[in-house]
């Protein structure tokens, strides 16, 4: 066997290494690539978690297009300054929702400092599956993404309202040079390793290592400080384990959950958290994880307990965090005992008011009653004519009183029972049974229409059609309809009577205008504004009357049709 040239065994052998130091660090670099980008995705998840969980979504859903200098725009505005504030390396952070199939941007950060900041309503291009995904449950971008501000590394979180629906997301961006730049200094490595000697292979292995332990620094100063956002929060944070036989167990712990619940976070690391829930809603918690695994984000309200063994109440909003090899629940709790006590001393106060205010009516009808007896028995034995003209007009002031206390009593079931969802065909047949409306032709059109109003509704309808039948004598039909007005809904309720004259149109509305002295359309108006819906009369006189309800978006719906 010839022997073998070392020249050509040591090449051999520098290409073997060289090719062995390439696969290294080839691999080292992928590997960094991915723990970086991880931990930027983990991190961009939990901040606009946490974020979104501070969102009154309520008054979020409020906010229209040119409301930016309204308090809650302001509210929203300032609560993501101090967040990106807090987290140096995040570039953007806004609020977005749907419209439609079309993803807008609401709350910008940078609105008022930046003036390529975007408008509420200001459309987003080419929304990414990442960004649709944040309406459902936290996510991040897969990989960086490029647009018109720059190409970034996104994560988001869905906002609820108190009812738990999605009505918006909180977007974070990182941009890219926060790790791309390592990424690049790892790559120009990379690519020059097979121009360079034996020598610089092994110090480029060398760098390489130095430089993962720079990295992995770096990545530790993200996490401290994730850190301490989560320690500085005002809500209780719990970090809990998700699956298995310690579903529930504590595995982190803000500062305000171990002030909250009276123990040192040491303490609460030991726990679970049906250890800290009292029974009642402690038995739930299987129910409530098995609902969160499924992705969906939660909220309600339970029962905890304090070290002393103290109860108080908690509002709850949890989901589920994917941290990559291990998934665990977030849950943020609001101490809301003092104003579950303050809503329930309200409600006791109210029925006791509502209670006298119904012993009072009913005995000053009661003597009314007695009274109006009185004057009738005065009228028949009374014999002088002037008596008998001061017996009639104190009848008629009795019948005044009466009207007032009758309109009282209506003004005082306003807005006793919550507003509902009603279905306005069926309202309006119920205010009309009430009255001989059978010479009247009726034309209606609601296609199954529904509007969310006040519990009174009916009396709406109920004193419309009474107008009809005390006012517009020659009237001879009446329609109910509908029609769009962008994105609000106008219900018209009209005559073909003598119509209503211009200098009328809104002293009508006015409580003491006209025979009735305006009780009930003034009732109408305060009723039908309890909803956010508004009433004008814009008929033309000598056309007859029309009286247009304005229902705005998210106030009304159609059912479908089963016939």
């Amino acid at each position: 066997m010839a022997p073998v040239n070392p020249r050509i065994l040591s090449s051999v052998l520098i290409v073997l290494f060289l090719l062995l130091t390439i696969g290294m660090v080839y691999s080292l670099s992928v590997e960094t690539h991915m723990a970086l980008k991880g931990a930027v995705q983990d991190k961009l998840i939990t901040v606009a978690s946490i974020t979104a969980s501070q969102i009154d979504g309520d008054a979020f859903l409020q906010i229209g297009p040119g409301d930016e200098n309204t308090p809650e725009f302001i509210r929203v505005r300032d609560q993501l300054r101090s967040m990106k504030e807090a987290t140096t390396d995040i570039r953007y952070i806004y609020t977005m929702r749907k419209n439609g199939d079309i993803i807008a941007f609401v709350v910008d950060a940078d609105y008022g400092s930046d003036p390529d900041a975007p408008y509420i309503d200001d459309p987003y291009p080419e929304a990414e599956p990442e960004m649709y995904a944040g309406f459902i449950a936290p996510s991040a971008n897969r990989e960086f993404t490029t647009d018109e501000w720059g190409t970034v590394l996104s994560g988001f979180s869905p906002i609820r309202d108190r009812a738990g629906n999605v009505v918006g997301i909180v977007g974070v961006d990182m941009d890219s040079s926060v790790v791309s730049a390592q990424i690049d200094y790892l790559n120009l490595f990379f690519y020059g390793i097979g121009i360079i000697s034996l020598i610089a292979v092994v110090s480029a292995i060398i760098v390489i290592e130095r430089r993962r332990v720079i990295d992995a620094r770096r990545v530790e100063e993200s996490e401290r400080k994730y850190r301490l956002l989560f320690e500085r929060a005002a809500d209780a944070i719990f970090l809990l384990e998700a699956e298995g036989e310690g579903q529930g167990a504590i595995l982190s712990a803000n500062r305000a959950a171990a002030r909250m619940h009276g123990y040192s976070e040491e303490e609460l690391l030991r726990m679970n958290l049906r250890d800290i829930e009292t029974p009642e809603t402690g038995e739930q918690i299987g129910d409530r994880f098995n609902i969160i695994l499924k992705g969906t984000w939660l909220q309600g309200e339970a029962t905890h307990l304090k070290q002393d063994r103290t109860v108080f109440s908690v509002e709850f909003s949890a989901g589920l965090l994917d941290l990559g090899q291990k998934r665990v629940i977030i849950t943020i709790c609001r101490d809301i005992t003092d104003r579950k006590k303050s809503d329930d001393a309200l409600r006791q106060v109210t029925e006791k008011l509502n209670l006298l205010n119904a012993v009072t009516f009913n005995d000053i009808q009661n003597a009314l009653f007695t009274l109006n007896g009185y004057l009738s028995l005065s009228k028949s034995l009374a014999k002088d004519e002037k008596l008998t003209r001061t017996l009639d007009r104190a009848e008629e002031s009795l019948k005044k009183v009466s009207r007032s206390l009758n309109f009282a009593k209506s003004y005082q079931d306003l807005g006793a029972k919550p507003p509902r969802w009603q279905e306005v065909n069926q309202v309006f047949i119920l205010g009309i049974s009430h009255l001989d409306f059978s010479k009247l032709e009726r034309s209606v059109h609601l296609d199954n229409l529904e509007i969310f109003a006040d519990s009174l509704l009916e009396r709406v309808f109920l004193s419309l059609a009474d107008n009809v039948l005390r006012h517009a004598g020659t009237a001879t039909r009446v329609t109910l309809d509908y029609r769009r007005s962008g994105e609000n809904l106008i219900l018209v309720f009209a005559d073909n009577g003598q119509g209503i004259s211009y200098d009328r149109k809104e002293m009508i509305f006015e409580r003491g205008s006209g025979s009735q002295k305006g009780l009930e359309l003034f009732l109408i108006r305060e009723i039908l504004g309890i909803t956010g819906i508004t009433i004008t009369e814009t008929g033309e006189p000598g056309s007859g009357a029309r009286f247009e309800m304005v229902i705005p978006k998210g106030g009304y719906r159609f059912l479908p049709d089963t016939s």
